[in-house]
């Protein structure tokens, strides 16, 4: 990082009291909490994230009697703070760099297929030598196409409980409506407190159990932001691909996002059916349909962003333009003269399957389609067996499991309907083994090839399952039960698939480092590695910006935005709580004068995406002013690019979430712990 330039911006910090490699820094703040990342905001593990990375525990916490999805909840106490399944908090504790021994044992493959399994192979033994010291997780990154290798030794700590959730209609405000929108005016946090064992090391569960003790938490900033204040983005970005061809992205804008933003919202929409039935059914399906409807809106942004930006033909004209820097030296041209024509092959290679690839990921996903799933694993399962074979326990409870038929003719049977009908429809490169069974030829409605599938086959029985199962590969070989049939061939699929992608990563690992190196050595200072789920810092400012010609965005939002957002119906139906604050809120110590209001959210010109998520937004001293949560839908397709004009990340303003704490759910114990770390 220039700190002479981040000083001028703004940056109070000394580099070590940023980040030191012993003894870490402000930065050791920022963790990973169920795939989003989060921060340490007290010396008493108190940990914040937003909403709807907690989500998922809260609604698994909620029953129709006790609804704390719907409710929100506040630990008074220590002892009230509730045990919140599957959160796990990931502490870095050390970054080691393992190229050579990976590229050592990389350099012995004979084969693309060889050189992914080879470093599959490396990076399993790496990380079991990893796991040996104590209370050690530990996993190995790639960066930029496999140059380099780091191996993150992490403190694991899985006793994490719920302190506080604000209500689903401060937390969600606006829904999937204001989803990837500006302005916005989403209570998007949520607290959590990380414990271990009195000495401190990790352990599951335990009445004796103490809070964590952080090395690194970050403080409460005293003020708030200002338009153009610096501030820094810490956390975990999932995945950016800026150094794709322009024939991958145009992939992706002309098939892979709109048949993504298609087959998801036909999904969503019988979920959400199933989930207007009652409170029971709308806690069972809250998760999934939060979950895919944001994956299905950011796919209206990338069809949406990738078209107005014209990714592709930005990405057409520095192809050009390399080419021509390629050509422009003899030596380079020896060095780097294939490689863009590689890469390209490559991508023309994948893009015959696209379609494939991605619909067999739906109807193959247990979340979506599990009967699918469950009878395409039997099948599996059954084909790499003897009859008469001793049969593991596990997997005949699997193959009788009743959650395999869950909701059928409400939810599944439909959702078959639309995922067969694609599947049955694809041709050319695309065709899937087994289509046979589904009549592909015909123009038969989708409902009807359902249904003729479902009388025909026998295995909705739990004991016609589990006689497949014992009776093997030859059961499985003589069986001419529809769904049966289209089970291998989509077994097949999957194997093939697998294979697939194995050598295609392989073939990646040598044509895609060598294209780094290029552009490399083209591109120059404004060269990075791409986001791997790995700790990294974005710098910003904050910042509106002009979504349309004639339209200008200001970076902050206000209550009174909200309260005029206010309609007595979701999404935008603010608790009375939260409206009778508001009436006193200009007596409150969160009160932002310059804005004549108590600020919502702000915006700021980072760079992220998803797994940024819950990261921590911090000033130039290093306190904690806000919670990223989101990005606008002029941005989504940043993944592919940052845009100095459009990319703009949305946060939760923290002045909101203690006004919040302080005035409309009231928890003192918490905001205490919060102003006094501050302090």
């Amino acid at each position: 990082m220039n700190w002479a330039a981040l000083e001028a911006r703004g940056m109070q910090l000394t580099r070590d009291e940023f980040w030191h490699p012993e003894r870490g820094g402000v930065l050791s703040a920022a963790v990973q909490i169920g795939g989003c990342s989060a921060s340490f905001c007290s010396p008493e593990g108190l940990v914040v994230t937003n909403h709807h990375c907690g989500f998922g525990a809260v609604n698994a916490l909620s029953t129709p009697q006790r609804n704390l999805l719907r409710d929100g909840f506040v630990a008074r106490t220590r002892a009230e703070e509730l045990p919140a399944p599957g959160m796990v908090v990931f502490v870095v504790r050390r970054i080691e760099d393992v190229t050579a021994k990976v590229h050592a044992a990389q350099a012995k493959a004979k084969s693309p297929l060889e050189l992914t399994q080879i470093t599959d192979q490396v990076i399993r033994e790496l990380v079991a030598e990893g796991e040996k010291a104590p209370d050690t997780t530990c996993s190995v990154a790639a960066f930029l196409e496999g140059k380099e290798y780091h191996l993150y030794h992490r403190t694991r700590l899985t006793d994490v409980r719920l302190v506080y959730a604000p209500p689903r209609a401060v937390g969600e405000y606006g829904g999937e409506v204001d989803n990837w929108e500006w302005p916005r005016h989403t209570g998007d946090f949520t607290f959590f407190r990380a414990y271990a064992a009195p000495d401190g090391s990790p352990r599951a569960h335990h009445a004796e159990n103490v809070p964590f003790r952080p090395q690194h938490h970050l403080r409460v900033a005293a003020e708030g932001v200002r338009e153009n204040d610096l501030v820094l983005i810490l956390g975990y970005p999932g995945r950016t691909e800026r150094y794709l061809s322009s024939l991958a992205v145009a992939d992706r804008e002309a098939i892979y996002y709109p048949k993504r933003l298609d087959l998801l919202t036909r999904i969503i929409a019988v979920l959400e059916a199933q989930a207007k039935k009652g409170d029971a059914e709308q806690l069972a399906y809250a998760s999934a349909i939060k979950s895919l409807a944001n994956v299905q809106k950011n796919a209206a942004g990338m069809v949406f962003g990738l078209s107005h930006n014209a990714t592709v033909e930005r990405k057409r004209r520095e192809e050009a333009a390399f080419r021509a820097w390629v050509e422009g030296d003899a030596t380079r041209a020896v060095r780097h003269g294939k490689v863009l024509d590689e890469l390209l092959a490559l991508d023309e290679l994948e893009r015959k399957t696209t379609s494939k690839d991605l619909v067999l990921g739906l109807a193959l996903s247990p979340r979506i389609a599990p009967f699918l799933r469950g009878i395409v694993d039997l099948v599996d399962t059954a084909a790499r067996r003897d009859a008469g074979a001793e049969l593991d326990e596990r997997q005949a409870r699997a193959v009788q499991d009743p959650a395999l038929l869950a909701d059928f003719d409400a939810v599944q049977r439909p959702i078959l309907e639309i995922l067969l009908d694609e599947l049955r429809t694809l041709d050319g490169d695309d065709a899937v083994r087994g289509r046979d069974a589904l009549a592909p030829r015909t123009r038969e409605a989708s409902t009807a090839v359902v249904q003729r599938l479902l009388e025909q086959t026998k295995l909705r029985e739990p004991a016609a399952r589990l006689a497949l199962l014992r009776g093997g590969k030859a059961a499985i070989d003589a069986s001419d039960d529809p769904l049966v049939v289209l089970a291998r061939g989509l077994a097949a699929e999957r194997a093939e698939l697998g294979l697939r992608m194995e050598t295609m990563e392989g073939r990646r690992l040598d044509v895609g480092r060598r294209w780094i190196a290029a552009q490399e050595e083209w591109r120059g200072a404004s060269f990075y590695p791409d986001a791997n789920s790995t700790l990294r810092v974005s710098i910003a400012n904050v910042k509106g910006y002009a979504p349309r010609d004639g339209v200008r965005y200001t970076p902050h939002t206000t209550v009174a935005g909200l309260l005029r957002k206010h309609s007595g119906n979701e999404p935008f139906d603010a608790p009375q709580a939260l409206r009778d604050a508001a009436a006193a809120r200009r007596t409150s110590r969160f009160f932002d004068a310059r804005l004549g209001d108590v600020p919502v959210c702000f915006l700021a010109d980072g760079d992220t995406t998803g797994g940024n998520s819950g990261s921590p937004v911090v000033n130039g001293k290093g306190e904690l002013v806000g919670l990223n949560f989101d990005r606008v839908f002029e941005g989504v397709a940043g993944d592919y690019g940052w845009n100095a004009e459009r990319s703009r990340n949305v946060c939760v303003d923290l002045r909101y979430v203690l006004w919040h704490i302080e005035s409309v759910m009231p928890a003192p114990a918490l905001l205490e712990e919060l102003l006094g770390a501050a302090r």
